[in-house]
């Protein structure tokens, strides 16, 4: 599998404050908190003014949970990697991630383990509401 990377990302304003609107609206209408879009590369693209986590928690290390993820997840014959949850003592990380020609993946974290299926149903009708905007997003220096 390639490993892309990119040196530089543009985003117009207006995409960018369309995914910044989604964000808040997913948030509001949820527990979720902290949501944010990254790239599969580790560039943190857009969050909700509750993602005011270390940087490098939104960045570094879900792309390196993706990269592993998708190792195993083709390694064991499960086909593409969909998304990670992480369950820790006081709450749940989850990270959508998106298709092959998706570049991005959909990061937040929720308290409540038991409306889990309600939060999956609704992060991903907003990543696939988002996804046109993401495809605006100029990647360039991209190494294939």
């Amino acid at each position: 599998m390639e490993r892309i990377e990119a040196t530089e990302i543009e985003i117009n304003k207006d995409v960018l404050a369309e995914l910044m609107k989604f964000l808040e609206n997913l948030e509001s209408s949820t527990d979720l908190e902290g949501t944010a879009i990254v790239s599969k590369t580790g560039l943190r693209i857009a969050s909700s003014e509750t993602a005011d986590i270390v940087a490098d928690i939104y960045s570094a290390s879900p792309a390196t949970l993706i990269s592993l993820g998708e190792k195993i997840s083709s390694g064991l014959g499960q086909g593409d990697l969909k998304e990670i949850v992480i369950r820790g003592v006081k709450g749940y990380t989850i990270i959508l991630v998106g298709d092959a020609d998706n570049n991005f993946m959909l990061f937040t974290n929720c308290k409540k383990g038991y409306k889990l299926g309600y939060y999956f149903h609704k992060i991903r009708k907003a990543f696939k509401e988002m996804e046109p905007f993401l495809k605006k997003i100029e990647q360039k220096g991209m190494k294939g």
